[in-house]
């Protein structure tokens, strides 16, 4: 039986576009190594319910939601790539859905089409949806959330929009603390409707719910804001920065370029054309909702560092739904399918699949070197001491998945995560005679290790993986070969 047209809009696009998204990015799942914050995230997710918790108050920046649910899921499906990667893809392939369905019940089947196109296409939504951390989910919570908004303002009194407008809520300020710029624009947004005291009253109360049920976290909220102005290994951003990302978020400047393009024909088309229609109120709630907290994040990013790919991530989804909208204001509806075409062509042609240039590491390849060269007589430095979980996790995924034994099952196979070169020398001290396996994550400070293995050992391979990865395998000196010489 043929589906009716509201039937294609509403249920049959909408799970088409699931599939492309789920599909698409589930055949590169594994491409990519498990890397940089991943092991950290995987590695504590396998903690108890109560020590993810209380990780938040402590060294773990996030607030714990993402951390929990992978926590569940692991239970179920182990820690291998494909397992851990696919809860975010899931997240990923169902915020495409609710950009269309933004697009097409508040605006225009095309504008539903093109936003989820520009989502689907994003080179940044394509890593991070794929990255075992939770910015899949904040994304995810943050078009979830524009629904619902949207929705009540359409239908104040429908109880089941309100609910699932705090359950939004509660997901994005849960998912990082990032998300409380959501939640203040809606703030913002709702002094818009004083007029209309029943909708103003519902927008409020679920404002104040969102609020309360943040109340167990407020401390650690306070903790982690005052411990980041006092600096992160973030960097203040330079002033190009600002537009920089904006090229980004469509995977390019030329990108950006055409889609300006069409803005500024589309505008000197509106001013000469007889076809004149009001700006609706919800495109400046869409506007709002990525324009001012990308714009504060950027300001404020001079004196408390935030102003990240990662970070600002959010606001691509408020950005994509606001640049069709604006097309399909400023144009009628014949050339719209050909615009949207041409954009969505140039901006899959400069879609980086895994690119070496960006987040590129090659934990994998490194571990199999330094099991070439492995022995029973041999110990494993590894420094920066963070660095240890990345390399764990392909080394020895049992003892990775041994969480409150690590530290002693490291030693046990002679791994030895260091913080300085007197720590190196330490482990090299209680371990004489033995061969050294120097791996190296990006940092400089590596330099005195480095200098105290080449005066006292013999280094007689090496190698480097694109980025930051140095592997350097060092041979004791033997004493009467130096007497001969």
């Amino acid at each position: 039986m043929k589906p009716t047209k509201p039937q294609l809009e509403a249920i049959i696009i909408p799970i088409i576009l699931f599939i492309i998204a789920f599909v698409w990015k589930l055949a590169y799942i594994e491409t990519r190594d498990i890397c940089l914050d991943e092991p950290f995230t995987i590695f504590h997710a396998q903690h108890s319910v109560w020590d993810i918790i209380k990780l938040t108050a402590q060294n773990e920046p996030n607030p714990p939601l993402f951390m929990l649910l992978l926590h569940f899921w692991i239970k179920f499906f182990g820690i291998d790539p494909i397992s851990v990667r696919f809860l975010p893809l899931l997240f990923n392939a169902f915020t495409v859905v609710f950009i269309y369905q933004i697009g097409r019940k508040f605006f225009s089947l095309f504008t539903g089409i093109f936003a989820a196109g520009l989502f689907i296409f994003s080179t940044y939504h394509f890593y991070f949806g794929l990255e075992t951390r939770t910015y899949s989910l904040l994304s995810l919570a943050t078009s979830s959330s524009l629904f619902y908004f949207l929705s009540l303002t359409k239908d104040q009194n429908n109880r089941r929009v309100l609910i699932a407008l705090i359950i939004s809520n509660f997901v994005l300020i849960y998912s990082h603390f990032f998300g409380w710029f959501v939640v203040v624009i809606q703030l913002i947004i709702s002094l818009s409707y004083l007029k209309d005291r029943l909708l103003f009253k519902r927008i409020i109360i679920a404002l104040a719910i969102t609020g309360a049920t943040f109340l167990p976290m407020a401390m650690v909220f306070v903790k982690q804001f005052l411990v980041s102005s006092k600096g992160t290994w973030v960097q203040s951003p330079s002033n190009s920065e600002y537009l920089n990302q904006v090229f980004e978020f469509l995977n390019s400047k030329r990108v950006f370029a055409l889609v300006f393009l069409f803005v500024f024909a589309g505008i000197i088309y509106k001013i000469y054309s007889k076809n004149k229609q009001p700006i609706k109120k919800e495109l400046l709630i869409v506007l709002s909702w990525w324009l001012i907290p990308y714009t504060i994040m950027f300001l404020v990013s001079s004196k408390i560092p935030m102003f990240i790919n990662r970070y600002i991530l959010f606001n691509t989804i408020g950005f994509y739904l606001f640049i069709s909208i604006l097309m399909g204001f400023l144009f009628k509806k014949i050339p719209l399918y050909l615009i949207g075409l041409s954009i969505l062509t140039l901006m899959f042609h400069d879609l980086k699949i895994n690119s070496k240039e960006f987040y590129y590491r090659e934990v994998k390849n490194a571990s199999a070197y330094i099991d070439k060269f492995k022995t029973d007589s041999s110990i494993v430095i590894i420094y920066p001491h963070w660095a240890d979980l990345g390399l764990v996790y392909y080394q020895n995924r049992k003892v990775f998945k041994d969480v409150y034994h690590f530290d002693s099952l490291c030693k046990s196979e002679q791994i030895f995560p260091v913080w300085n070169v007197d720590f190196a020398k330490e482990a090299i001290k209680n371990n004489p005679n033995k061969r050294v396996l120097f791996y190296q994550d990006g940092s400089p400070e590596y330099a005195a290790i480095t200098e105290y293995l080449d005066s006292t050992y013999t280094k007689i391979n090496a190698a480097f993986y694109p980025q930051c990865f140095q592997v350097s395998v060092y041979e004791p000196i033997v004493k009467d070969s130096l007497n001969q010489n």
